[in-house]
This record gives structure tokens, C-alpha cells and sequence, in this order.
């Protein structure tokens, strides 16, 4: 009788991963509920600093790529009322939203009219990109859309960010 291990031994990295030196990277996500959705965006630099973030609430129903895209679209706008033009990072846990900005001329819907739109914003930096992050990895984004969604509000923070959140976000960067 042999004697395997029931469960990994794997270590999971469970926690945000910084960017390159120089480059902010961008952490959104979306969570649907019914009639409703929660959206949230976090701004880091490479040593894990937050620049800003915040999230809000849609009272109406939206599948779960619509409100990935609608938040990627904030995400880009709130990058340029931050005047960030050098490299940035946009990172999701939504693989769907990647593959369709990296095969646009293969789709016609609404969904990726708008995605080619985020694309042709991606002029405005030096260097950019959509990367995927498993959700474990995406905790402080996640913490901003449930509490969002639960709580049916929209609010904005700069680096004072709020207390709730100081220890995942200490512990993401450690």
C-alpha cells in the first residue's frame, strides 16, 4: 500500500505581486449580484504603495464580463485623471477580458467594441498591459467590492485609505 499525501505540498502564493521597478500596476474587479454590482480599483506602484482606490455600486443587472469591462474602463479613466503615462500594469482575475483584448479582430459585440476602445486608450502610457492574477491575489480589490456591493455606496480613497483595509494591505505587500 503506498502512502500519497491526500492534499499538495505545494505552496500557494496567496497575496498581491508586485510589478516590475518602475511600473504601477492596477488591481480591478466586479462582483454581480442580482440587479446589482460591486466594482473596485486599487492603484500600487512597484514597492506596493497605494496611490488611490475606491469602488462603487450599479443598481442593475449586468453579466460578469460587462462588469469587468466596465470596470476596466474606470480603471483606465481613473489612471489618467491620476496623469500615470509611464508603464502600467492593469491586472484582473477575469481571463475571459484578457483573451478578448488579445483577439479583437476576431469578435464583433458590444462587449468588444468597448474593449477595443480600452485598447486604443493604452496610447496615453509608455507601456502597458492586461495580465490575469488568480483571485487569491486580488484580496484588497475583492475586500472593496463586497463591501461596496453590501453596503449599496460609492466612495474614493487616495493613500489615506481606510483602516478596515490596513492589514491586507500590508500584507499583501510583505
Amino acid at each position: 500500500m503506498l502512502n500519497e499525501l491526500l492534499l499538495s505540498s505545494n505552496i500557494v502564493v496567496k497575496k498581491w505581486i508586485k510589478p516590475p521597478k518602475g511600473v504601477v500596476k492596477i488591481n480591478f474587479d466586479a462582483i454581480v449580484g442580482d440587479n446589482r454590482i460591486g466594482y473596485g480599483t486599487i492603484v500600487r506602484d512597484d514597492e506596493g504603495f497605494v496611490f488611490e482606490g475606491g469602488g462603487g455600486f450599479i443598481g442593475k443587472m449586468m453579466s460578469v464580463e460587462e462588469a469587468k469591462c466596465f470596470v476596466f474602463e474606470g480603471s483606465i479613466k481613473l489612471a489618467c485623471q491620476l496623469k500615470i503615462t509611464g508603464h502600467v500594469l492593469f491586472e484582473t482575475d477575469h481571463v475571459g477580458l484578457i483573451n478578448k483584448l488579445r483577439n479583437l479582430a476576431t469578435d464583433v459585440t458590444i462587449i468588444d467594441a468597448r474593449i477595443k476602445e480600452c485598447k486604443d486608450a493604452f496610447n496615453n502610457f509608455n507601456s502597458v498591459d492586461l495580465i490575469w492574477t488568480k483571485r487569491s491575489c486580488n484580496t484588497v480589490v475583492d475586500l472593496i467590492c463586497t463591501k461596496i456591493c453590501n453596503e449599496d455606496k460609492t466612495w474614493f480613497f487616495y493613500m489615506d485609505y481606510p483602516v478596515e483595509f490596513h492589514n491586507d494591505v500590508i500584507c499583501d505587500v510583505t
